[in-house]
């Protein structure tokens, strides 16, 4: 990852990778950044692009390129009668970490350049409304918003940040970079920081009514009515944030939807997982935040695509594993193939 002023990070084009950690994939980010096939600028004539913003999701090394759900979105539309005519394009911008208002920040300074037709946002619950919220969210090298008076304004002080200055000069970051890949030792010890970090701003969160997750990077404060002023500023924030892409999106000429995903607890084999989780929490169940997405959709008349319970559906009746791989535990992380 390089720093980009508008959106914090963003992948380093040309890099050659491989990941498995969690899955197995490897590959090369093209030549913009994107963990993509190469596109070129000008959409093509007589093609259908579609333009893909989301996280670590999206992003998905954890799987092989042509296993991904915006390169199966991009065959199983080709395949229809409707695009019998067109070529469909899909062209994914996801980037792990990001947030709806880093996604905005995307959507805004790069998306447009390539003249989607359709600007799809893939919306996890269970971090995307933390990560909006300065308060919420421990790493802050990325774009904030607030609202002043009611209008929706970007904080862009990680620009200014002693720590993100140190992120952005290559020099550092190259030599860090290079110890931690060719030595285990250091690659321990970076680990550990990152992981008393960690465990320092979960403490931390704590006090402002972030609950502990139970599955990593996830709060499980998300799923419950929020409970204290700074979670109802963050899906605040992130209800007017998602208004703006909508505006910006038909600006334009692109239609705007949401697809909300999940998070393995959510879709569970075993539904008594789920609500063992919704009663921890003291809610009836864990569609808080499809609720509250699908009320800002009704109020900018945007659409939304809910995966929860055809996927649930599918998860009891075939008893599947959406989540998890084999060298991992099942039920954990990021979406599988």
């Amino acid at each position: 990852y390089i720093y980009d002023e508008f959106t914090g990070t963003r992948l380093e084009p040309g890099h050659r990778f491989v990941f498995q950690s969690e899955g197995y994939s490897s590959n090369v980010i093209n030549s913009f950044g994107l963990r993509d096939r190469e596109h070129t600028l000008q959409k093509p004539a007589g093609t259908f692009r579609i333009a893909i913003l989301g996280d670590s999701f999206s992003e998905a090394f954890q799987v092989a390129q042509e296993n991904t759900f915006w390169s199966v979105l991009e065959r199983e539309l080709q395949a229809t009668a409707e695009f019998k005519s067109r070529t469909v394009e899909v062209i994914n911008f996801g980037v792990s970490g990001f947030g709806t208002i880093q996604e905005w920040q995307m959507l805004e300074h790069y998306v447009g350049d390539y003249a989607p037709d359709l600007v799809l946002l893939a919306f996890l619950p269970g971090n995307d409304v933390r990560n909006n919220s300065r308060q919420l969210e421990s790493d802050h090298r990325r774009p904030f918003a607030k609202l002043n008076k009611g209008k929706l304004q970007v904080d862009v002080s990680f620009r200014d940040d002693p720590n993100e200055k140190r992120f952005r000069e290559f020099t550092w970051s190259a030599c860090k970079d290079q110890a931690i890949r060719r030595s285990r030792v250091v690659h321990l010890l970076y680990q550990t920081l990152e992981n008393w970090r960690s465990r320092t701003a979960s403490q931390g969160k704590r006090n402002i009514g972030v609950t502990d997750a139970d599955e990593a990077g996830i709060d499980n404060a998300v799923f419950a009515p929020p409970e204290t002023d700074v979670w109802r500023e963050a899906w605040e924030v992130t209800d007017r944030v998602l208004e703006t892409m909508q505006t910006e999106s038909k600006g334009m000429g692109a239609e705007f939807v949401v697809v909300i995903l999940n998070n393995s607890v959510e879709v569970h084999p075993d539904p008594e997982v789920t609500l063992s989780r919704a009663r921890s929490l003291g809610v009836a169940d864990l569609k808080e935040p499809q609720r509250r997405i699908i009320a800002s959709a009704q109020r900018y008349g945007f659409p939304v695509i809910d995966l929860l319970e055809p996927m649930q559906e599918i998860a009891h009746q075939d008893r599947v594993f959406f989540h998890g791989f084999q060298n991992t535990q099942p039920a954990t992380g990021h979406w599988n193939d």
